[in-house]
């Protein structure tokens, strides 16, 4: 299996690096890039593959129960009411990881700017 190192040649979390291999992503020539957090305990990393695809993962301190997860109940949810929100591909409740849709680093404010408010109606659809 090879990984290539995270950002700066550090190396890769030993939890992600199961991950992709369980996951055969591995063989995708992953590069692993630190993101910026939020306030919570969970960690944030792109794996761009080397088709140009990337994903972001959730590198939670420890073992998830993702089906009981209040995260995953709203994802279904959001999901169901067709709201655009990043979708959940894959989780491992061993590893705590949950792997998301990348959807780049523009921020809908960002985006929404100074534009009229008829426009922001279209942007957010």
């Amino acid at each position: 299996m090879r990984v290539e190192q995270a950002a700066h040649g550090a190396a890769v979390d030993p939890r992600i690096a199961a991950y992709l291999a369980g996951s055969g992503l591995s063989r995708r020539h992953p590069q692993v890039t630190p993101m910026t957090g939020d306030a919570s305990d969970r960690r944030y990393f792109r794996v761009r593959l080397d088709d140009g695809a990337s994903l972001v993962l959730a590198l939670h301190v420890g073992p998830i129960h993702f089906a009981t997860m209040p995260f995953a109940s709203v994802a279904r949810l959001l999901q169901r009411m067709h709201v655009p929100a990043p979708a959940i591909l894959d989780h491992s409740d061993e590893l705590g990881i949950i792997v998301q849709e990348d959807l780049g680093d523009t921020r809908l404010r960002a985006r929404i700017g100074p534009d009229a408010v008829s426009r922001h109606m279209d942007l957010y659809r």
